[in-house]
């Protein structure tokens, strides 16, 4: 069995309640025969362009542990799922549960430090203070660790996100 990381982009008028996109993902990787080693609402934004006609989207990040062949039912089940507008699975073998805790930790650290450091203060609107590098950053130690296993080229590892 595998490890992956899965990023599910849920509609913001279901994944209002973080209950119901861990239902959903629940039943995905039951139907999977996959286990769930970590399931949290990582965000709510607004996206970049539409996707299905929705401006915004709340993002899940799920680690999960699947045989390879089975990674494509959970594909194909959360392309006929209207709740989620995308997926990308990733595969994070080298991540170990310290590493997902701590990143999901961090990232709402970052934040509460934010709002307590006065980020509404001299620009008086309280954007973010991270810059797209920064989550570029982010985006790009999170594939290398999907890749961290090396015996399988970049293609097999991301999902196709139609």
């Amino acid at each position: 069995m595998n490890q992956y990381e899965a990023m599910f982009l849920f509609d913001p008028t279901f994944g209002g309640s973080f209950e119901n996109c861990e239902s959903v993902v629940r039943r995905l990787m039951e139907r999977a025969e996959a286990e769930i080693l970590f399931c949290r609402k990582w965000d709510e934004r607004r996206l970049a362009y539409k996707i299905k006609g929705r401006k915004r989207g709340v993002y899940v990040l799920v680690y999960f542990q699947a045989s390879a062949g089975k990674v494509g039912s959970i594909e194909r089940d959360a392309r006929i799922t209207e709740e989620i507008l995308r997926l990308l699975i990733l595969r994070a073998d080298g991540v170990t549960r310290e590493a997902m805790e701590g990143s999901y930790v961090q990232k709402t650290e970052a934040e509460g430090s934010e709002d307590t450091a006065g980020s509404r203060g001299a620009g008086g609107n309280g954007a973010s203070r991270r810059s797209p590098s920064d989550e570029r950053e982010v985006a790009t130690v999170a594939v290398a660790k999907g890749r961290a296993g090396g015996d399988a080229p970049p293609a097999e590892n991301a999902s196709n996100m139609d």
